[in-house]
């Protein structure tokens, strides 16, 4: 299995895993670290330190999920993983990745392959749908079927 850490600026990290769950289930091996305004950096820095390690020692691997590139999590995230071989970090966070994630994880032990797969998950989710609206009228059938 595969351990994750969701990191981002104030209620990001715990909102997305609320979401994830909600959607998902209950992920087993799976840590918020949050960066609070309020917090001291160091504070924070300890915190995603000892998340990475508890989480290298019973996972075979550990994707860090940030929120944005460049911003503290994500900077502190790149420091706090560089003496790891099997430690990803990942910045652009989205759900539909966290989703995916939190299915495949279980079945995986190459934290680079599922690295890979959660930017494509992530980039997939990012969409401009369009809704298709005619001005026919319904015809009954439609409203029959519920449009």
């Amino acid at each position: 299995m595969i351990g994750c850490i969701v990191t981002g600026h104030g209620e990001f990290a715990p909102g997305l895993t609320r979401a994830v769950e909600m959607i998902a289930g209950k992920q087993e091996q799976f840590q918020v670290v949050a960066f609070q305004e309020e917090e001291p950096l160091e504070s924070f820095e300890n915190n995603l330190q000892q998340a990475i390690e508890t989480l290298v020692k019973e996972t075979e691997g550990v994707l860090i999920f940030s929120d944005l590139l460049g911003g503290t999590p994500f900077r502190s995230a790149m420091v706090a993983a560089a003496p790891y071989e099997n430690v990803e970090v990942l910045t652009g966070t989205n759900l539909p990745m966290l989703i995916e994630i939190g299915l495949l994880r279980t079945f995986e032990d190459d934290v680079q392959a599922l690295a890979k797969k959660a930017i494509e998950t992530g980039k997939e989710g990012i969409q401009n749908p369009q809704l298709n609206i005619s001005s026919d009228e319904p015809t009954e059938e439609d409203e029959m079927e519920g449009i």
